[in-house]
């Protein structure tokens, strides 16, 4: 701004009218010199009245301006001084060269899509010398080097505030990603020009990645896409569910891998990763076993403190047990049958144990056969939906003669033909069952 001559208007006198025989005239006066005199021999136009004062007058400081007007009668006036400040101090910038400060989450990570989803990219101003009303910030955000892309101009309102400037994410969407240099300059109200500011780089991968939450990955498991199967005869523990490393996942989000449907008995959520492999993770075998049966889905749920999203599902079809399950026994039986005559008053039944038998899984064992005549025996329940021991998990069920079927009872089927003994296990607190097999099937002897 004083880089050129500083205009003064002069105000208009009273009685003016200069001849050339009496002219009229103005000296304008800088600190008591002479800057420029002006004359008029006739009417004075008003845009007339003013003089340019040269840049060579313009020195910082405190500059006094009087005029000495002369009338055409012969009558001078002079002003009152007009103090003038000149102020060509440029502003002088704050810490480390004026250097914006970022959150240090910026300085690190970047500015990063997730980062604008979730926050206003904002940079305080450290504090620079004798900040004033109607400063102006002019703020850059160069794609290179000191190539000075100006973005936005912030005037200073409150002086005794700290300074925040806001970049929005629009303009950082339309500027790119890759290494973006920072910086501001400050012009006083005077015009001067402060020195640019040391610029900070920062890491831009802002456009948006497409959400990627591809399903699940389980090892054991047979087939690919979002329908495969989990045969329980070959599975072995651990059982371990795995999220693809494609998966998007940001640092500020919780895995919870979800397994089964709320409410169920197979139903499973866990966040803690297994042996500390931050994207793998274990489901306990009871709650695989008590999906046996069913088609379980899996997926993982990815959250943050406000909102959750859930990947594609997998329908884990979960195929039962059919391998190296016990036959019941019943204590007396013989490849020729069982003898009536030779039993005790209770008779004992045994069930051996099975691969991944726990405390608290429930069996039953079913004795059926025909009455005298042919028709259907009413189905004797020797145990139903028995929660099993830690000694049963342990040794298998009636090994200590604990678990019998009357002989009254056994008296009422038809001598001479065949009864049955079926042992089932439930793992999902009596919801489904799973049969054993082979069953125990023999004649009734007298």
């Amino acid at each position: 701004m004083l880089g050129r001559p500083l205009r003064i208007d002069i105000p208009m006198w009273e009685y003016s009218r200069p001849t050339p025989e009496y002219p009229e005239w103005i000296i304008l006066y800088w600190n008591g010199s002479e800057v420029e005199k002006k004359t008029w021999y006739d009417d004075i136009p008003p845009d007339e009245l003013y003089v340019d004062v040269p840049v060579q007058f313009l020195e910082h400081g405190v500059a006094a301006v009087t005029y000495l007007a002369h009338g055409f009668n012969g009558g001078e006036v002079g002003s009152v001084p007009l103090s003038l400040t000149i102020d060509k101090v440029a502003p002088v910038l704050g810490d480390n060269q004026g250097s914006l400060v970022f959150d240090e989450e910026v300085l690190r990570d970047g500015v990063t899509a997730r980062y604008l989803e979730n926050n206003v990219l904002q940079a305080l101003v450290p504090s620079y010398q004798t900040p004033a009303v109607a400063d102006m910030l002019i703020v850059y955000w160069d794609r290179e080097p000191f190539a000075d892309e100006e973005v936005d101009r912030y005037e200073l309102k409150d002086p005794s505030q700290p300074i925040s400037i806001v970049f929005s994410k629009e303009m950082i969407l339309a500027r790119g990603d890759g290494k973006r240099y920072v910086h501001y300059k400050v012009c006083d109200r005077a015009g001067n020009l402060s020195a640019g500011s040391r610029p900070v780089t920062l890491e831009v991968a802002a456009t948006p990645i497409p959400r990627s939450l591809p399903p699940v990955l389980i090892e054991q498991a047979e087939g690919w896409g979002a329908q495969q199967t989990l045969t329980l005869n070959d599975f072995y523990p651990p059982l371990l569910v795995e999220v693809p490393a494609s998966a998007v996942i940001y640092p500020d989000e919780t895995l919870t891998v979800v397994w089964g449907a709320p409410g169920t008995a197979g139903y499973f959520t866990t966040s803690t990763p297994y042996n500390g492999q931050e994207r793998l993770f274990e489901i306990p075998t009871q709650y695989v076993l008590a999906q046996s049966t069913h088609t379980v889905t899996v997926l993982y749920r990815v959250s943050d403190n406000a909102n959750a999203l859930d990947s594609d599902a997998l329908a884990l079809d979960v195929k039962a047990r059919s391998e190296q399950l016990p036959q019941p026994e019943l204590d007396g039986a013989n490849a020729d049958g069982f003898s009536l005559g030779k039993a005790p008053a209770n008779v004992p039944i045994r069930l051996g144990t099975w691969p991944l038998i726990a405390e608290g899984q429930q069996v039953s064992i079913q004795l059926t056969g025909v009455l005298p005549g042919g028709s259907d025996a009413p189905a004797y329940d020797v145990l139903f939906a028995h929660a099993l021991s830690a000694t049963e998990a342990d040794e298998g069920i009636g090994m200590r003669d604990d678990v019998t079927v009357p002989k009254t009872h056994l008296a009422t089927l038809w001598i001479g033909h065949n009864f049955t003994i079926t042992a089932s296990v439930s793992f999902d607190e009596g919801a489904t069952w799973v049969a054993f097999r082979p069953v125990l099937n023999l004649p009734l002897r007298d």
